[in-house]
């Protein structure tokens, strides 16, 4: 009696635990499911198939409750036991298909699935048929088999008594779940290095509990723990995975940069064909309204760009790259399809986006990237966003040899950053004169010749230099170039006043700069006044306040400053003048524009009056002719430069020029 008492005693404990153990892994179930479908993760084919397996995982939990509540009924109580035999019938059924529905999870997860299609003439297609089909084809046999089990047992069955019992066929279902996961977790492993380090946890938190639950009922059939294990493990997923906070760029609602790099990183190591959409150079052109200059909500049109671009393709494969760059990731397009969405999205940025009821119109570019052909990697991808577009490549749609200002842009950069240490750039000078045609003083302009490029021209390499954050190194080099010529005193002798040095506007910016600059030109010993700075009327209209600060300690250590490129540019005049500089160039353009038509002229003599007017000096650029000088003459034009005098030599030359001109 006794041990029939504390056999029933621990049965009871058993049923107790289990029953909770299943109840417990419901609730956890539907809140997972509950909150999943709240948050509107239901469009991706991953967030579909954690669904399904969230929903096989209830049915698991209720039948499991189900099972219990009616074992150890009377054998003649025909509902109960009919309620038995079915909730487990449900059960194996469902529980079946968990591992396997697990790896085509992680499929998805590490982006394995896009291309399932199966050539049977190809040998790696065979392989794939080996790989994919075949599991696939023993599960539907696993399937067919418990389907058959009221018939046929050969999975478990009750006997007379309503005992349960397992057959061969359920150790075969635990060997094939085995298999699953093993082949799930090789292919976590094999994209180890392309997940984040919450997806890696996560993911291997929820293998640690779904082999334990596995195990422990393999053991002990009694103890329903293998349902809450893995409802536990998936509500980590629901949290690291499904949760993508971190991929995503909240204020336009597609995902972000960081993302971008893991899912190409992923697609590429999984040998996936893909044509890459870049939509970039998002910029404000114009609006009908003028009140709004200024005022335009960029948020809000980068949000209803990135709501356009969902139109096109799922939201999913559409990255913000950053201001103003989108990239849209098309697998297994047509190429004539992907061309179609490009040349559509070209088009719609013909039309105006709406902002609170007012129409604004955008530029933008859309490039068409085949991957791995012309980018291999996300860097390579990421570079073809960001690097610039020369002008004259400028399309709305570009693709194939339109894109092959890339592959000189990143060779350019490598002949900038090498540069320097194999003696690359060079130091020209073209001299200035007065309206006499007698010596003023000299430009120095940087000149590179690259042993693999050959001649590379300032408006190339300046940009790449100022982007590779090397132009202070090169501006230095060239003042360094310009103090050691000038150390030698020989131009003084020949009548060369003083040369000018160009300055960069990332270089001016820098605090500092002034300090630096008068360091270096000390250290050679030479009258500063020997030196002068040129900024160009573009870059000065950036930031006077800051400016005017740098020219106020320049020129008052001894140095002269120079405009550059005056009349080319949209600055405000009087803030402009402000700044101290000694002597305005007006850029060759009016020289040239006042020939050809009377508006020209009208321009250029409006622009020698006002510069006078300010009590500033004119040195005129791009003289060719002599009846140039002569109308400069007439206009007051103090100094002259061009090739009626010279083009930009070397420093030998240069050398020969000036003491041609001082034997006059």
């Amino acid at each position: 009696m006794i041990e029939l008492y504390e056999k029933g005693y621990i049965m009871i404990q058993y049923h107790a635990l289990s029953l909770g153990l299943s109840i417990a892994a419901l609730l956890l179930c539907v809140s997972d499911l509950i909150f999943t479908l709240m948050d509107k993760r239901t469009g991706k084919p991953q967030n579909r198939v954690y669904i399904a397996i969230m929903l096989l995982l209830s049915l698991n939990a209720g039948c499991g409750m189900a099972t219990l509540l009616t074992e150890g009924i009377r054998p003649e109580a025909e509902l109960a036991r009919s309620v038995l035999e079915i909730s487990r019938y449900i059960y194996f059924l469902t529980h079946t298909l968990l591992a396997p529905a697990f790896f085509y999870y992680i499929s998805f997860v590490v982006g394995r699935s896009y291309n399932w299609g199966i050539n049977f003439r190809n040998r790696k297609s065979m392989l794939s048929f080996v790989t994919q089909v075949l599991p696939d084809i023993s599960v539907l046999v696993m399937e067919v088999i418990i389907l058959l089990n009221p018939f046929l047992h050969w999975t478990w069955y009750y006997d007379e008594n309503l005992v349960f019992h397992r057959a061969w066929g359920e150790f075969l279902i635990y060997i094939q779940a085995a298999l699953w996961i093993v082949a799930s977790f090789i292919l976590t492993m094999r994209s180890w290095n392309i997940l984040s380090k919450n997806r890696k946890n996560s993911i291997l938190f929820c293998y640690f509990l779904a082999v334990l639950g596995l195990v422990v009922q393999l053991f002990d059939a009694r103890i329903y723990a293998e349902v809450l294990m893995e409802a536990i493990g998936f509500t980590g997923v629901l949290m690291y995975v499904e949760n993508e906070d971190d991929r995503r760029d909240v204020e336009l609602d597609v995902y972000n940069r960081a993302a971008f790099v893991l899912d190409i990183s992923s697609a590429l190591k999984n040998k996936l064909s893909m044509r890459v959409l870049i939509v970039r150079d998002i910029h404000f052109e114009r609006t009908e309204n003028p009140v709004l200059l200024g005022k335009v909500d960029s948020s809000a049109l980068g949000f209803q760009v990135a709501e356009y671009l969902g139109t096109k393709i799922p939201k999913y494969y559409i990255y913000a790259l950053g201001h103003g760059i989108f990239a849209l990731v098309l697998y297994d397009q047509p190429e004539e399809s992907v061309r179609t969405i490009a040349q559509e999205i070209a088009k719609r940025f013909e039309q105006p986006w709406t902002v609170d009821g007012e129409d604004i119109y955008l530029t933008a570019s859309v490039l068409i990237v085949d991957v791995p052909e012309r980018a291999h990697d996300a860097d390579d991808l990421l570079y073809i966003a960001e690097c610039p577009i020369p002008e004259t490549a400028v399309k709305p749609v570009m693709e194939g040899e339109d894109l092959g200002w890339i592959i000189r842009h990143a060779a350019v950069e490598e002949a900038v950053t090498r540069g320097l240490s194999e003696g690359s750039f060079e130091v020209y000078y073209q001299p200035t004169y007065h309206t006499d045609c007698s010596l003023y003083g000299a430009e120095a302009l940087l000149r590179m010749k690259d042993r693999k490029l050959g001649t590379i021209y300032p408006d190339e390499f300046i940009p790449v230099s100022e982007q590779l954050g090397l132009i202070d190194e090169i501006d230095e080099f060239v003042l360094e170039q310009v103090c050691g010529l000038l150390a030698t005193g020989v131009p003084q002798k020949q009548g060369v006043g003083h040369i000018n040095v160009n300055l960069s506007v990332l270089e001016c910016m820098k605090e500092g700069f002034a300090d630096h600059i008068i360091e270096i030109v000390e250290g050679y010993g030479i009258e500063k006044h020997h030196i002068s700075f040129e900024i160009t009327e573009s870059v000065a209209a950036t930031d006077y306040r800051h400016l005017e600060e740098v020219i106020e300690k320049l020129k008052s250590a001894g140095f002269m400053f120079y405009i550059d490129d005056f009349g080319t540019g949209y600055s405000n005049i009087s803030a402009l003048f402000s700044l101290g500089a000694d002597v305005i160039k007006i850029d060759k353009s009016v020289l040239w524009g006042a020939q050809t038509d009377s508006i020209g002229m009208v321009l250029l003599e409006g622009t020698m009056r006002m510069v006078k007017e300010m009590h500033k000096k004119t040195l005129a650029e791009g003289v060719e002719t002599e009846e140039q000088i002569a109308l400069l003459k007439r206009l007051g034009c103090d100094y002259l430069q061009g090739y009626y005098f010279s083009k930009p030599v070397s420093r030998s030359e240069f050398l020969e020029v000036i003491g041609a001109k001082a034997t006059e």
